[in-house]
């Protein structure tokens, strides 16, 4: 499973995914575009069928196409860096998906 997910995700980079949150909220603010972050895991069975199903949607793609995008890896929920992540944004469990406005 491991190569696999790996693919998966290296395929999602090439589609315009970040792999680093500050890297996707310095894009998002310097473009000034809203931000989807998807927080997933490799153990997390259905981030990964979202992933292979609703991320994969022709319409949900070209609705995400005004985002910025950021796939952020929380694979021990209960540890830093997850956690604090998942906390600021009431997160309970995977997968969790939060949207940011940009500022006015």
């Amino acid at each position: 499973m491991g190569r696999r997910v790996g693919r998966d995700l290296e395929q999602q980079l090439k589609t315009g995914w970040h792999a680093q949150l500050g890297e996707g909220l310095d894009t998002a603010a310097r473009e000034q575009k809203p931000v989807l972050i998807d927080m997933w895991a490799t153990w997390c069975k259905n981030c990964l069928t979202m992933d292979k199903t609703t991320l994969q949607n022709a319409d949900v793609k070209a609705a995400l196409d005004k985002y910025v995008k950021i796939k952020f890896q929380a694979e021990d929920p209960d540890a830093p860096p997850a956690r604090p992540i998942m906390q600021r944004f009431n997160a309970v469990g995977l997968p969790a998906y939060v949207i940011l406005k940009p500022k006015s």
